[in-house]
């Protein structure tokens, strides 16, 4: 009868192993790295596409209720509409969404009536100490034109003082998405949700 005996790896199949798997690690590895960045980037496009459903809302009440010819600035009339309502029962700062042409609002003097109470999210302000227990954060920035912008954006990442168009990559670079309070140019409507993720 012939013994059988256990025999293990050479040397030489150790080595060949331990060289695919290096490959393997060194093509893999780039991937992997940019999870984080790609899981920041899905939550924006998930903020996007919730930005986008809170304005399809809250116009379809505006327009039922009348509202969606209306500006809001700082010198206007600030109009709201009830999402848990009928659209036309009457709402206040209190328990409504500003809209602005019948979307929601972003001004300054409303800060939380705007497009966050329509999105109901988990965010701060980004200069609270304690943001990063949060979701998100925002900021919100006022140009000289009465145009009001807030920056929404994860609350572990830092937010720039301003988004602008022309400096992408310098002094709007960043992780969030911006959003502009709907106002009139001429006789077209002007509306902005855009994510920027040149820091994401």
């Amino acid at each position: 009868m012939r013994s059988l005996r256990a025999r293990g790896f050479t040397l030489i199949e150790l080595v060949v192993v331990i060289v695919i798997l290096g490959i393997l690690a060194a093509t893999a590895a780039p991937k992997f790295m940019d999870l984080q960045r790609d899981a920041r980037i899905s939550k924006l496009n998930g903020l996007k596409a919730a930005i986008r459903s809170a304005e399809n809302m809250t116009r379809s009440k505006a327009v039922i209720a009348g509202l969606e010819r209306y500006p809001a600035t700082e010198n206007d009339t600030v109009y709201y509409v009830c999402l848990n309502d009928a659209a036309t029962v009457k709402c206040n700062s209190a328990n409504g969404v500003s809209v602005s042409y019948g979307y929601p609002a972003a001004l300054d003097k409303e800060k939380e009536t705007g497009i966050l109470r329509a999105l109901d999210i988990d965010a701060v302000p980004k200069e609270n100490a304690d943001r990063k227990q949060h979701d998100w954060q925002y900021k919100y920035y006022k140009w000289g034109s009465g145009v009001v912008q807030v920056l929404i954006g994860p609350s572990d990442m830092e937010l720039p003082e301003y988004y602008d168009e022309n400096q992408v990559g310098s002094a709007s670079k960043g992780c969030y998405i911006v959003y502009d309070n709907p106002y009139m140019q001429g006789d077209k409507l002007m509306r902005m949700a855009q994510i920027v993720d040149t820091g994401c």
